[in-house]
């Protein structure tokens, strides 16, 4: 009677196709394990993080060309943070200049992982969702991500991150953040305040409501 959807492009797929009421069923985020209080690291160092499985469909490679960018703009004080395994390691291992590559992260280490990021930048146009963008917000991290897919429904531009058409913006997003120290402590703020709405309580709320309304009709 009703159907649960991730976000607002498959609700509108999913309505049009079935003629059923379509709603939104969000995901919820564990503000208590991710959280900015976790971060271990206190270096001049920006983090620019990445969490996921290290294969084509992520769209990696694009990290490759956002380092030259920054390079090319004179940006040295940075280094890539990638938590995650795939068949494109190896390859992201031997293009990177500065990167750090924990492997498949979970628990605590996770946390600590998200929490030691300064800008998540997820390049991804597959991601139905994309709870890792909640993850590292939920940690202060302010999330770059494609306007492809899941992860752009959970961005607010300009406040908790930044939604990119391509390779140019992903750069020109991420030099404004390393550039405005005070815009990028604004972004970090919001990006937990975000989070923190999110939580699996308020998220089934909504599911009891959808439930509700399919037993009443």
């Amino acid at each position: 009677k009703i159907i649960l959807a991730p976000n607002q492009e498959l609700i509108d797929r999913l309505s049009k196709g079935t003629k059923r009421e379509t709603r939104l069923m969000l995901r919820g985020v564990d503000t208590e394990m991710f959280s900015p209080d976790k971060r271990t690291v206190s270096d001049k160092i920006v983090r620019l993080g990445f969490v996921g499985r290290l294969r084509a469909e992520k769209n990696v490679r694009l990290l490759v060309d956002l380092e030259k960018k920054l390079l090319e703009n004179g940006k040295t004080n940075f280094k890539f943070l990638i938590i995650g395994e795939g068949n494109e390691r190896e390859w992201l291992e031997k293009n990177l200049q500065n990167a750090e590559f924990t492997g498949f992260l979970d628990g605590e280490k996770l946390a600590e992982g998200y929490a030691n990021m300064d800008i998540f930048v997820f390049p991804s146009e597959t991601e139905t969702f994309g709870n890792v963008v909640q993850e590292a917000n939920a940690a202060g991290v302010p999330a770059i991500v494609t306007n492809q897919g899941g992860p752009k429904f959970i961005v607010r531009h300009g406040e908790t991150g930044f939604i990119a058409k391509n390779l140019e913006d992903f750069a020109k997003y991420t030099l404004e953040l390393m550039d405005n120290s005070e815009k990028f402590a604004k972004m970090k703020e919001s990006s937990r305040e975000f989070a923190l709405s999110r939580s699996w309580d308020a998220v089934f709320e909504s599911v009891y409501d959808a439930y509700r309304k399919a037993v009443e009709t």
